[in-house]
C-alpha cells in the first residue's frame, strides 16, 4: 500500500495528533498530577522507542547510515519529548514546544517523504507516521496539561543547546554531502531539500577546502526559526494567564527537596 498526498488518509494523519491531544486533555484535566505525569512518561518512552526502532531497522538493512545520527530536527524531537515528559525538563520542553512541534506537524502536512515509500506498512514509513505524531502530541501534552511550564531562562538555554547541535550539523552536512556523496540535510540548513518553500534557498555556497556552506541561507534559516520559536514560546505564556504563579520542578529538583525533608525529619 502506498501513501497518497492529500488523500483521505493524509487528512486523517494531519488531524490525528490534534484529536489525540484534545481527548487526553479532557480525559486527564481533572486527574491528579501524578496520573498526568505517568501518562506523560508513557508518551515520552514511546516517542524514544519509535526512533530507536527506526534506527535499528536502518542498521540491520544498510549498516551505518548518516540518517541514524539524531541531528534531523524531528529525530531530535523524539529525544526531547522523552526528556521533557520523563524528567520534566524545562529546557527539553522549550526545544520540543518551540521547534520540534512546528517541524513535526509541518512534516505531517507536507508528507512528501512518506509518499516516497513504496509500502506505508514498512518500519521506516510507520516510524515516520508515529514518530512525528508523538512529537506533536508530546510537545503539546507537556504544556497543555501543565506537566512543564517554560520560563524565559529555559527558552534561552534551549536556544543555546540547539546551537550546540547546530554546529556539528552544519559541518556534517557538508562532509556527508560534499565528501561522502550522501543526501543529508540536518536542521534543513544545507539546502531547501525537504523544505516546502524553494524560495527560502537564497545565496550561493562558499567553499573552504572540503567544507562548503551557504552563509546567506544558513543565517536566514537560523533567524526565521528563532523568531518563530519565540512566537511559539509567547503562545505558551498565554495558556498560563490564569495561573501566572504556576511553577514546575524537574525530577531532579523534586528528588533534592525530598532528600532535604528526609534529613530534617
Amino acid at each position: 500500500m502506498k501513501f497518497e498526498m492529500w488523500s483521505v488518509w493524509h487528512f486523517v494523519l494531519m488531524l490525528s495528533p490534534i484529536v489525540a491531544i484534545i481527548v487526553l486533555y479532557f480525559a486527564l484535566r481533572k486527574q491528579s498530577y501524578k496520573t498526568k505525569y505517568i501518562v506523560g512518561v508513557v508518551i515520552g518512552c514511546v516517542s524514544l522507542a519509535i526512533l530507536i526502532m527506526r534506527n535499528i531497522d536502518i542498521m540491520v538493512r544498510n549498516g551505518f547510515d548518516p540518517e541514524i545520527i539524531p541531528l534531523q530536527v524531528c529525530h531530535l524531537g523524539n529525544i526531547m519529548v522523552f526528556i521533557s515528559l520523563v524528567f520534566k525538563s524545562k529546557i527539553a520542553t522549550s526545544i520540543a514546544w518551540t521547534l520540534n512541534l512546528l517541524a513535526a506537524y509541518a512534516s505531517l502536512i507536507f508528507a512528501d517523504s512518506l509518499a516516497n515509500y513504496t509500502n506505508v506498512g514498512s518500519i521506516r514509513a510507520q516510524a515516520y507516521i508515529w514518530g512525528h505524531m508523538f512529537i506533536v502530541i508530546g510537545a503539546l501534552y507537556a504544556v497543555l496539561l501543565k506537566i512543564v511550564r517554560i520560563d524565559f531562562k529555559s527558552f534561552l538555554i534551549g536556544l543555546g543547546v540547539l546551537v550546540i547541535f547546530l554546529i556539528p550539523a552544519i559541518i556534517l552536512n557538508s562532509y556527508f554531502n560534499d565528501v561522502q556523496g550522501y543526501s543529508i540535510n540536518y536542521f534543513y540548513i544545507y539546502d531547501s531539500n525537504g523544505v516546502p518553500f524553494e524560495f527560502l534557498y537564497i545565496g550561493e555556497r562558499a567553499k573552504y577546502g572540503w567544507f562548503t556552506i551557504n552563509w546567506a541561507y544558513t543565517i536566514f534559516i537560523i533567524l526565521i526559526f528563532t523568531v518563530l520559536m519565540y512566537l511559539i514560546y509567547l503562545l505558551q505564556k498565554l495558556l498560563y494567564l490564569k495561573d501566572k504563579d504556576y511553577k514546575t520542578k524537574s525530577v531532579y529538583h523534586e528528588w533534592k527537596e525530598k532528600r532535604k525533608l528526609e534529613k530534617v525529619s
